[in-house]
């Protein structure tokens, strides 16, 4: 099996270069590239953020985050990926600190040849605009070096803003320089969701509205706002969770299979655009939000979200949120599919949940057959059976067969293993401007609505499994939560 690795010099310019995500997630996931030996022997790593400090200080920021992330670290790899760091501190709407940025660039790549240069974009949506026209003002954007922008979810923060900067980076860049990244689309427990439909045409067999209840698809987090308040309280769980990872999961369980893989954008945006709200006369029966409170998470209390730091005492913003869908999509007509997400619950898991039809005949100790798909948490795959117990009289004891979804052969994180996708040209996990636009308009009416006063707020404890009224409201169609 070929690795895949960068096959050419590369320079990796990193906007918000000191924020959350960055510290998280992208350094870890740059460092397991070195790890792995993916860099080629010339590149560069050049944050870019408001925050004043020096190269030395950046270095040593990024040393950190490793650290806080990784459970062992090579001294040796560490140092040298820590040679090719850099850093630029400048304001996002000034020419001239982007000026100093490309001179920087110009420098760092001074002998290389065939380089590749990529910008991300880890930064409020308010500032993409001008960072895009800096970008291509400056210089950076060099239209004879092979370029990409990747543009880190939310794309917008509803669909107005969203064409607004669909537009700007359209003006600045061409669509194959455009990476609209959804970070679940790295994951490879959720390509699975495509892979095991595509490998097991059993599964297909399955997947029909005959024998299907309902579908499950949940994103339960454990952890809180991990220093994410300010943009959490202008966002909320709808925006952060459902509009991008939760509909992309729902969409790869129900777009067509086809055999080219050229097509998986395509076919995704297809089932996108068959997701719709069900009848209802009041949006209330459709969607439901709560808001954490005060309580015990893993045996240590945790404040309520309105405790938090920078959250005012009167905030209406959902950390959880429960949402009813219909698929027009044929085998899928007149299943209800249920996204149900939160933050400060009891426990951390990411799941597709396929519960079937009720048999005809059913006896004492009998529950539906069901599917669960576990793509975070205890990862694996579980069918859930029953088997007679020994009587005369038929009762049920469940049979459960499972195996461990876990990762073997190249196994990178998902930041790595887009950003290498992004360096080579590929596209197919990345997100298209058509399906970013029709996400938008399916939740921009559930935010609006959510967002009135009269829509109710729902509270439930940190380190729970949610809400009651969640329970009530999932009970109406028949459904109860799979915990």
């Amino acid at each position: 099996m070929k690795l895949l690795s960068a096959p050419h010099p590369f320079s990796f310019i990193l906007f918000g270069a000191s924020g959350n995500l960055a510290k998280l997630k992208i350094y870890p996931a740059l460092y397991v590239l070195a790890l792995k030996k993916r860099f080629p022997e010339n590149y560069a790593i050049i944050g870019y953020s408001r925050t004043e400090m020096d190269k030395a200080a950046f270095r040593k920021l990024v040393e950190e985050s490793v650290h806080a992330q990784m459970p062992e670290v090579n001294k040796k790899v560490l140092d040298d990926f820590l040679s090719h760091v850099h850093y630029v501190s400048g304001q996002y709407d000034k020419a001239a600190d982007f000026a100093k940025l490309a001179k920087t660039i110009s420098s760092l790549e001074k002998g290389w040849k065939n380089a590749v240069r990529v910008a991300y974009l880890s930064i409020p949506p308010m500032v993409f605009s001008q960072v895009v026209e800096n970008l291509s003002a400056s210089g950076v954007h060099d239209k004879s070096v092979p370029f990409r922008c990747i543009v880190e979810k939310p794309v917008g923060h509803d669909l107005k803003s969203f064409e607004d900067i669909r537009m700007q980076l359209e003006k600045c860049f061409t669509e194959e320089e455009i990476y609209l990244l959804d970070h679940y689309l790295g994951k490879e427990a959720v390509r699975n969701v495509y892979y095991l439909r595509f490998a097991n045409p059993i599964l297909e067999r399955l997947f029909k509205n005959s024998l299907i209840h309902h579908v499950e698809v949940a994103g339960l987090e454990s952890y809180g706002l991990e220093g994410r308040s300010g943009y959490f309280e202008h966002t909320g769980m709808l925006r952060d969770m459902f509009q991008s990872h939760l509909l992309m999961m729902t969409s790869l369980l129900t777009m067509l299979i086809k055999e080219s893989e050229s097509t998986i954008r395509e076919s995704r945006l297809n089932a996108l655009k068959q997701f719709y709200l069900p009848p209802a006369t009041n949006l209330d029966e459709v969607i439901l939000q709560a808001q954490y409170t005060k309580g015990k998470v893993h045996g240590e209390t945790v404040a309520g979200y309105r405790e938090e730091e920078e959250i005012p005492e009167t905030s209406r913003t959902n950390t959880f949120a429960a949402l009813k869908l219909l698929s027009r999509e044929s085998r899928w007509q007149g299943v209800p599919f249920y996204l149900r997400s939160g933050k400060r619950l009891g426990k951390k898991e990411t799941r597709i949940s396929i519960q079937f039809q009720e048999p005809h005949v059913v006896g004492e100790g009998s529950t539906p057959n069901r599917l669960d798909i576990i793509l975070q948490g205890e990862a694996g795959m579980r069918v859930h059976l029953q088997t007679k117990v020994g009587g005369t009289t038929p009762s049920f004891r469940p049979l459960i067969l499972e195996d461990p979804l876990v990762c073997t052969g190249d196994c990178l994180p998902e930041h790595g293993l887009l950003l290498l996708e992004a360096i080579h040209g590929k596209q197919n996990w990345f997100l298209t401007f058509d399906e970013v636009r029709t996400a938008w308009r399916l939740i921009d009416p559930l935010q609006s609505h959510l967002e009135q006063e009269s829509t109710p707020l729902y509270f439930y404890p940190a380190g729970g499994n949610g809400p009651e009224e969640a329970v009530g409201w999932a009970a109406k169609d028949g459904v109860t939560w799979v915990v």
